[in-house]
Order: C-alpha cells, then structure tokens, then sequence
C-alpha cells in the first residue's frame, strides 16, 4: 500500500476503482483491513479511498495525545495530495464516524453524503470504560485479546458460525489483529475522543444529506438516535439483531443500505 507524508506523519492508505470518492474512516485501533467487506463493493462504483489513521496500522504512532483535529488534518491534506477536487461521500466506522463529523463541520464545502456508523457525538465515558479494560489487559496475549474482543463485536450466532469455520475466523483474526495497536497508540487516540470530540451542541450545522446506521444490540445505538434527532437532513437505518461489529457480520446489508443511499446523490 502507497504511504502519504503529511508533515512529519507517514499515512499509509489505498485508492481503488473508478467514479465519485467514497472516503472510508475506521475506528479506534482500527486500521484500512477493517474495510474488507466493503471495498471490494464498492470499488466497483466508486473511487475508494481508505487510510490507517495515525497510531494505527502502517501509519505513524507518534507518542503524544492526539486531536480530532489531527485526525481531520490527516485525512483532508491526503485528499489533496491526490487531487480530489470534487466533493466526497465521507463515512466513518465508530471513532471514525466521530472524525467525519469534524471533518464535515470543518470542510462543509468538500462534503456531498455523510455516512456515520455505530458512531456518537459524544463518548467520553464509553472510551474511558474500553481504555480501562485495554490497560487491564495489556500483558494479555494476542489470542487472548482476540477472544476477549468476539463478544463485544458480534452476535452469539456469529459466534457459533466463526467456531465451525476456522478459515472465516482466521479471516476476522486479521481483520482485526494483524496490526494490533499498542496499548500507547490506544491511548493517544482515546484522548481525542474523551478531550476533544463532542458535537452534541453543534449537531445542527450538519445540512449535508446523512445516513446514520447501526446494529440494533449496539451500545451506540442511543447514539445513533441523538445524531439523528440533532442533524436534520439524516435518516437513521437501524440493522436488527446485529451489534458493533455489524459492517462484517451483516456487510451485505449495510454495503446496499449505504450504496443505496449514495446513488440518490449521484451525477
């Protein structure tokens, strides 16, 4: 994967297919692999484009706290370093929905659809409750982590179907763990979210059209209802029966949801 330096921060990202740019941002610790499932989809219609946030992936890990203003800087002079004039589809996965709120808020002009999923305007607590158990479980091994993370991300019938297919486990294994973030690049990017991510107030300077999905057993999903009370033009499509780790466990689902938002929008 080509790297992008942005200042004194390598960012390492992807660019595929053809037509109007689709701008994918994962979450907290999460890396471009996240996007397995909807890439190959969408690259198909679309101009993808996905970056590893820094402190994650092959991206830069600089030991300092980092901002959602960071997170924003990173992504927009990436767009312009590959000559993205026209505006973007921008969606965002958790944490990554959280940036591409600022994003929105701060480059309204680049912006055609947002798409937040499983995301929040404000998740202080949540992220100081998730940070407790990552610092708990530092000295954890990596299968144990990997087990310890399964329950929080998927349904217990996915559970049951990962441990008759241990190609497909291995596959979310990767997904998720290949680029494991330490427990300092957790907590550099825990601190934009717990000192500088809250929209809640500002929520209705949002006017671009917005899709806000999420899992019906997701614990963002009280969330998803605020940012869907508080940004007027949105809809909220709710999946049933699946949680956080819905853009794997139900991608079909979510990648027509999304892609049929996005062709109302299209030129």
């Amino acid at each position: 994967m080509p790297i992008f330096k942005n200042n004194d921060i390598d960012i390492n990202y992807i660019k595929e297919g053809k037509g109007e740019p689709l701008v994918l941002i994962s979450g907290w610790g999460g890396t471009i692999r996240n996007f397995e499932f909807q890439i190959p989809f969408f690259q198909q219609k679309l101009t993808v484009i996905a970056l590893d946030n820094r402190g994650s992936g092959a991206s830069s890990r600089p030991n300092y706290p980092y901002t959602m203003d960071m997170f924003v800087n990173d992504t927009k002079t990436l767009l312009d370093y590959l000559h993205i004039q026209e505006k973007i589809h921008l969606c965002g996965v958790s944490m990554g929905g959280m940036i591409a709120q600022h994003f929105v808020l701060t480059y309204p002009e680049k912006i055609k659809t947002l798409i937040l999923c499983a995301t929040a305007a404000y998740a202080k607590t949540e992220t100081e409750f998730l940070l407790n158990l990552r610092k708990k479980a530092q000295s954890i091994d990596l299968e144990s982590e990997f087990k310890n993370l399964l329950p929080l991300l998927f349904t217990k019938n996915y559970l049951k179907i990962l441990k008759n297919d241990p190609l497909l486990k291995e596959r979310i294994k990767n997904i998720f763990m290949s680029e494991v973030a330490r427990l300092q690049d957790r907590i550099n990017q825990a601190e934009a979210i717990i000192h500088t991510h809250d929209t809640r107030n500002i929520l209705n300077q949002i006017m671009q059209p917005t899709l806000i999905t999420v899992g019906s057993k997701d614990h963002f999903l009280s969330h998803s209802k605020l940012l869907h009370k508080g940004i007027k033009n949105s809809r909220l499509e709710i999946i049933e029966g699946f949680g956080h780790g819905f853009f794997i466990e139900a991608a079909d689902k979510l990648n027509n949801i999304i892609w049929n938002f996005i062709q109302q929008y299209l030129e």
